[in-house]
């Protein structure tokens, strides 16, 4: 996950140089590769664009960026979303010396470090899920799940449609909805998956089996029941191999 400012090239460059260069960085960034190198970006690395020794514009990783003869931005790369690293309203004359945006990067990566670790064990518990979208703030859906365990200890998972600005928006195939399979791990700690369901099978049976077996269909990238008869399928499967409860 690489996202770039308004403005990379620094703006002493010619207009059309900077517009140029400014393309190919955006190009660069969305490979998610270093281009001096041509390594993967690790998860929670720094990133650097800038010109190469042949005054080309690249995108080096933390392999590459001492290879670089000009530094355009200094950012991190990260296979995650995280919700606390969402742009803020800032000042918009604030200048940072290079010493307090490697701290204020330094702090960031630590952050993310430490929710990794974190995070392991309950993936590793949730069935060995590793979560793209991470939401520590405080949501609206956050609150709903936490109160429906509360009111249902038995259930581990539930069903429910997604609130506003909790997935991104997109158009679902016609005949489809979206719905939210949420796998609680324990108090607190929860994996959400998001899938487009048939209206045929709406609404879901409000039954542990069916939104377990659901779930894990979804995470595991098996194909999602269309109508009633692949749905009792998998339910079957679930059920017979003692998945579900």
């Amino acid at each position: 996950m690489s996202r770039a400012p308004d403005q990379l090239a620094p703006s002493w460059l010619p207009r059309q140089q900077r517009r140029r260069i400014d393309r190919a960085v955006r190009k660069l960034i969305r490979r998610d590769v270093c281009s001096v190198c041509g390594s993967r970006f690790e998860h929670n690395t720094r990133t650097a664009p800038g010109l190469d020794a042949q005054g080309n514009p690249a995108v080096a990783g933390e392999c590459c960026i001492g290879r670089l003869t000009e530094i355009f931005a200094i950012g991190f790369y990260s296979t995650r979303h995280y919700d606390f690293l969402r742009p803020h309203d800032c000042k918009p004359n604030l200048k940072l010396t290079t010493e307090q945006i490697a701290d204020a990067l330094a702090a960031y990566q630590k952050v993310i470090a430490n929710t990794d670790e974190l995070l392991a064990d309950v993936e590793r518990r949730g069935g060995g899920i590793r979560a793209s979208q991470i939401s520590l703030l405080d949501h609206a859906w956050k609150r709903d799940d936490r109160d429906w365990f509360e009111r249902n200890p038995s259930r581990s998972h539930r069903a429910r449609a997604p609130f506003p600005g909790e997935v991104e928006a997109a158009e679902s195939p016609a005949g489809c909805v979206p719905i939210m399979l949420v796998r609680q791990v324990e108090p607190g700690s929860r994996l959400r998956a998001a899938c487009d369901f048939s209206t045929d099978l709406l609404p879901l049976p409000d039954d542990e089996a069916v939104i377990h077996a659901l779930f894990d269909a979804v995470m595991q990238h098996e194909t999602v029941p269309l109508d009633s008869a692949a749905l009792r399928t998998l339910i079957e499967k679930y059920r017979a191999s003692g998945v579900a409860s």
